[in-house]
């Protein structure tokens, strides 16, 4: 694709993601709205970062998060803030779901051990619910610690709204956002043998996969068990990334958790619904051409054999492609390709993922915690983090040339453009949600129950957690 139809695509992409991400929170108020968007007064003195760091200088502050790209950007980056402000930034970095629970602790014990947690932002409703999480409105409004310069309302792609806001008020700032894309083997795919046998096998050409029946060709095709070489994965462990790798297939075969477009509004419980049963035999099926420990994966294990050469596609988060095409780290550098997920009968459909900054109400230094994280959020700051694996929030990012020539940007706008605002959500029950999906299609995937009965199941399971909020659209049998 040539530079001058990227740059038409980025164009693109900022009005489309004011349409397809661009949907607020109902309840939000006037007056939060207004006391963080419009241009701040003017000042006397020129604001500047050393300035307003000058009454926590000495201070620490501790922030945790995931260990993958864009937290590791932030390492690498962290000293220049502390060289400017004398306020020295520790990183904590973990799996997933160490992650969670390490949060969980300091937050219910009211430690104070972390200044900034850098959460998925699907758990804000029940951190605020809380009362854990520290509201951003007063700090955006102080003028000693609020760059007058950033403005979040202008600068922020409109899913801010979804990943920082909850009933009317701003808790965060999205740290990145995040959908998933396929990725594949440019190399395998464009090789002219490879090509020549596909085509005589099932008679279309070889390439990206366009829709489901493709991609499970394809996988079959490579699928060469002899050679250790496998068509494809899934991330089949009971774990986060099965709840969020298998959400692609239910969504785009037209299934839903809930009928709802409103990630903190509930809708009728439709997690058992004839689409729901399709997709997730679909999904079963790929077990077929992944390797055969694939029920122990996660998102980590797929990074590694696709690093590793072994599997030629998958589905993988767009954060994780830094580490994908870094060949200190990746036998596959520079031999990859990225495509949008495959179409199903809703179309080509990619769910919102991605974590944000959090202060927590626990914080020993929340103006120290809120400098550093508006700090981050700089232009210049969110391209560099962009370069090193980041998943950038802010519009300009994708204007920087360095940016554009990333060889996984365009399939990351395409993907975006096509985002669900509501695959995952913000409700109070989110992760108990989640925790029902992955222990449902565990037990589809290792044949415990019939994919109907495990879905039967996470439909009840489901209504329980929220009540009268909530009604079964299918009676399970």
């Amino acid at each position: 694709m040539t530079r001058k139809a990227l740059i038409g695509i980025l164009v693109l992409f900022g009005t489309s993601l004011v349409i397809v991400l661009g949907f607020v929170t109902q309840q939000t108020s006037r007056e939060s709205e207004a006391a963080i968007s419009g241009t701040a007064p003017e000042q006397e003195v020129a604001w500047s970062l050393a300035q307003a760091a000058e009454p926590y200088r000495g201070a620490t502050i501790r922030l945790i998060g995931e260990d993958y790209a864009p937290l590791q950007a932030i390492e690498k980056m962290k000293a220049d803030f502390e060289k400017t402000t004398g306020i020295t930034v520790e990183v904590e970095r973990y799996e997933a779901e160490a992650v969670l629970q390490k949060i969980a602790f300091d937050l219910n014990s009211k430690t104070g051990r972390y200044d900034l947690i850098i959460q998925v932002y699907f758990d804000m409703g029940r951190l605020v619910g809380q009362k854990q999480l520290y509201p951003l409105t007063n700090l955006i409004s102080n003028q000693s610690l609020h760059n007058p310069e950033f403005d979040p309302q202008r600068d922020l792609f409109p899913v801010w709204k979804t990943m920082g806001w909850y009933e009317g008020t701003a808790y965060g700032y999205p740290m990145m956002i995040l959908t998933m894309y396929t990725w594949y083997r440019k190399d395998l795919f464009e090789n002219v043998e490879e090509q020549e046998a596909f085509k005589a096998k099932y008679g279309y050409d070889l390439a990206a996969p366009a829709d489901w029946t493709q991609y499970k060709d394809i996988a079959e095709f490579f699928t060469r068990s002899d050679q250790r070489f496998y068509g494809t994965l899934i991330q089949g462990k009971k774990h986060m990334a099965l709840w969020q790798e298998y959400i692609n297939f239910l969504y785009s075969f037209g299934g839903a958790i809930m009928d709802t477009d409103d990630p903190s509004q509930y809708g009728p419980i439709t997690i058992n619904s004839p689409e729901a049963v399709e997709a997730t035999e679909y999904y079963k099926s790929l077990l077929n051409y992944s390797p055969p420990d694939a029920l122990n994966f996660t998102w980590d294990d797929a990074l590694a054999l696709m690093q590793q050469g072994k599997v030629a596609m998958c589905l993988m988060w767009t954060d994780a492609t830094y580490g994908l095409e870094d060949p200190e780290q990746s036998t596959v550098a520079g031999k990859m390709g990225y495509a949008m997920i495959p179409q199903g009968k809703a179309g080509q459909v990619h769910q919102i993922g991605g974590q944000s900054y959090y202060i927590p109400i626990s914080s020993k230094n929340p103006e120290a915690a809120y400098l550093f994280m508006e700090w981050m959020m700089q232009a210049d700051n969110q391209i560099r983090q962009q370069e090193l694996g980041g998943a950038s929030a802010r519009r300009s990012t994708f204007q920087d040339q360095n940016v554009i020539r990333l060889p996984w940007t365009s399939a990351s706008i395409d993907a975006l453009d096509h985002a669900h605002p509501a695959m995952l959500y913000t409700l109070p029950e989110s992760m108990q949600i989640g925790e029902v999906i992955k222990s449902a299609i565990s037990d589809a995937l290792a044949d415990r129950k019939s994919v109907k009965a495990a879905l039967d199941w996470a439909a009840l399971e489901i209504k329980k957690l929220v009540g009268n909020k909530a009604q079964l659209k299918y009676q399970p049998n």
